[in-house]
């Protein structure tokens, strides 16, 4: 398994680690809820600027003046930067190549620790990605989103699978469950992805209420990495980091005990 370490946080390490969504749509707001954001302690910050309401990305505008602010905020807190698709998700309809532009300056201004894009995006825009990522040195998230419904158990481990050979550093799906018994079709692909398939960092979710169990428990299915609330959901079924660590806690002294038994 390939390890990331970002900032001292292991992608592919021991632990589950838990990102924070922004989701702010001015500056004053950014601001303001990355520090309440900071002060819950999260593993990782996914700053979604698609829901940012100016993106001019030249000279200094708001974006820029809040990407330099944030930056110094997070200094030592990985940041995940999303220009989400609107097709997958997305806040609003974006120009693909003013999503480049903004992805760009993010990784300029070394905001950007981590970029996630969408695996359906056109061969030319994910090459040009690619290359700023590399040029910057950061690490690429590739994903896959369904708001609608769970494939069956092969279509996720095959697209997972197909994060990393596109060239992904992390491979990400997330898919809305619509009963218990497609949450654990999440769990068995992520598990097979995991133990035989993948070598690099996954995240696996399911979205919306019969999804939350992945969101607490996908850690030890082969998931890295899950989205809590800090202050507003950017997704369905999304629950908050304390309720997420105090489950964690009661699991890990449950398997303590089982150890000294």
């Amino acid at each position: 398994m390939k390890k990331i370490n970002i900032k001292g946080k292991i992608f592919g390490g021991e632990s589950f680690l838990i990102c924070l969504p922004l989701i702010s749509k001015t500056k004053k707001e950014l601001i303001k809820d990355a520090k309440e954001l900071i002060k819950l302690n999260p593993d990782v910050i996914e700053w979604r600027v698609d829901y940012f309401d100016n993106l001019d990305y030249q000279n200094e505008s708001e974006l820029i003046i809040s990407m330099k602010e944030l930056y110094y905020l997070t200094k030592n807190i990985p940041v995940i930067f999303t220009c989400r698709l609107f097709d997958e998700g997305g806040n609003k309809k974006i120009k693909q190549i003013d999503r480049i532009k903004i992805i760009e300056q993010a990784l300029r201004f070394n905001l950007a620790d981590i970029v996630d894009i969408e695996m359906i995006n056109e061969k030319m825009f994910l090459e040009e990605v690619k290359a700023l990522v590399k040029k910057y040195e950061k690490k690429l998230i590739l994903s896959h989103h369904n708001f609608f419904e769970t494939p069956n158990e092969k279509f996720i481990l095959n697209k997972l699978m197909e994060g990393k050979k596109m060239g992904a550093d992390i491979t990400k799906l997330a898919v809305m469950a619509n009963s218990y018994g497609d949450a654990l079709k999440l769990f068995n692909a992520t598990y097979k992805a995991k133990n035989f398939h993948v070598d690099i960092p996954i995240i696996a979710i399911s979205m919306g209420d019969y999804g939350k169990i992945t969101r607490v428990f996908g850690g030890f299915f082969g998931s890295d990495m899950g989205f809590a609330v800090g202050k507003e959901l950017s997704a369905p079924g999304q629950l908050s980091i304390e309720k997420i660590r105090k489950i964690f806690t009661i699991m890990n002294e449950n398997n303590k005990k089982k150890e000294k038994s």
